[in-house]
């Protein structure tokens, strides 16, 4: 500190630092606030898309395996004493795809899920029931498809006890 004519002055303000660009540091933290924004909310459309597209799936495979039950209960009933040596009772393919339409009309699957279509396959012993349908996702995003296709199978084989 220097004494001037009866007063104490001190040392002059530093001046700001520049970058090098030459323009300070002025609104650098508005930039990455505005872009730490952006990016939790693209991990929070991210998340819940992809939520509601497993719990989708979840409940298009529960349906599946109760539309497999309801074909080999359905469609072996005629046979079911017809090989009894084998163990498992013999299922009728058509019958089959009958039950599992009938299924999905009784619970209203095909109301609840627009688009639902159901294939159904007999090997051997087994049933095989695979749905497929459409799924609209809940976040729409600019340049992103807003529908996925759930896919979903199930199986079921009719022992004789």
């Amino acid at each position: 500190m220097r004494r001037h004519a009866g007063t104490l002055m001190s040392k002059p303000a530093a001046a700001p630092t520049l970058s090098p660009g030459g323009r300070g540091e002025k609104g650098q933290v508005t930039a990455m606030l505005v872009l730490f924004a952006i990016c939790v909310l693209l991990a929070v459309i991210a998340v819940t898309d992809i939520s509601a597209s497993y719990l989708r799936r979840q409940a298009t495979t529960s349906l599946a395996d109760g539309a497999a039950l309801a074909a080999t209960e359905a469609a072996a009933a005629g046979s079911i004493y017809a090989s009894p040596a084998v163990g498992y009772v013999a299922i009728d393919e058509a019958a089959a795809a009958a039950a599992v339409d009938t299924y999905l009309h009784g619970t209203g699957a095909y109301t609840d899920y627009p688009g639902l279509r159901a294939a159904v396959e007999v090997e051997g012993f087994t049933v095989r029931v695979a749905l497929t349908m459409p799924y609209e996702l809940p976040v729409m995003v600019p340049g992103v498809r807003d529908t996925t296709t759930i896919h979903a199978t199930g199986s079921a084989v009719l022992p004789i006890d």
